[in-house]
Parts: structure tokens; C-alpha cells; sequence
């Protein structure tokens, strides 16, 4: 689901940067690993967590609150990888104020992870920018 993701956005937004699985160090919450990134002249424009479990429950609140950390971090941060020396490049990132918080999810039709409502609930601090792309499987 990753790679189908990842591809697809680099198709539809070519002058984005796209980042699978990059780490973010966050003051007083420690290291996060978001699925993937969409990052447009050195701004988060959206963080994606991805849940692909379509014959079980998946496990989302870890999710939830990632996605709710890192929308509130205020720091600049670094997110490249110098390939010569596998150490970080000086370019320094931001979460942007508008970035989007998406939680796309496939699991039991009667998930909570599925289930919108709940992830509305549980996100309404957010309003529009918290995007829910959930498919519940069976019934």
C-alpha cells in the first residue's frame, strides 16, 4: 500500500517532494516515522498514515496521536539523508499551519479504524485538514 501510494502521489504532484517513512525528531515527544510525507518548498503539506489490515482490527490510536504531535510541532527539523555520508543534510523542514492529517485505513467493516464517525470524533480539532480515507471489509 506504501509503494502504490507513494507512486501515485509522485505521478500527481511532480514538483512535491514525496518521503516514505522518514523520521522526525520532535522536542519532549521524541522520534516519529510517519508512512509518508508530501513536502513543498521545505513545508509538510501533508502527513499520510497508513493501516492495511483488511481481515482484522487495526491498531490506529498511535495514529491518531502521531498525526496530532506532529501537527503541533512548531520546529524546524531535518528530513534528508546525504547519500555520501549517510548523515542528515542542513536543510531544515516545517509542519505547515493548513498541512493535511490523512489516516487512510482497509480493515473489519466493524473497526473503529473504519469507522468514521469515530475518526471525526477523535480529530475535530482539526476541521478540514483531517482527511479519513477508511474502507471497512465485509459484512
Amino acid at each position: 500500500m506504501h509503494s502504490l501510494i507513494y507512486g501515485e502521489l509522485r505521478s500527481r504532484l511532480p514538483d512535491h517532494l514525496i518521503l516514505c517513512e522518514p523520521q522526525i525528531n520532535v522536542e519532549r515527544h521524541g522520534c516519529f516515522v510517519p508512512d509518508i510525507i508530501v513536502v513543498k518548498s521545505r513545508t509538510v503539506v501533508a502527513i499520510v498514515e497508513l493501516k492495511f489490515v483488511p481481515h482484522h482490527y487495526p491498531v490506529y490510536e498511535l495514529d491518531l496521536r502521531k498525526l496530532v504531535l506532529l501537527a503541533a510541532c512548531e520546529q524546524d527539523f531535518p528530513l534528508l539523508l546525504d547519500p555520501k555520508t549517510g548523515k542528515f543534510t542542513p536543510d531544515l523542514f516545517r509542519v505547515g499551519p493548513d498541512c493535511l492529517l490523512v489516516f487512510a485505513a482497509i480493515g473489519k467493516h466493524d473497526a473503529a479504524a473504519v469507522d468514521l464517525p469515530t475518526l471525526v470524533t477523535a480529530m475535530a480539532q482539526f476541521g478540514d485538514r483531517f482527511v479519513p480515507l477508511v474502507y471497512g471489509v465485509g459484512r
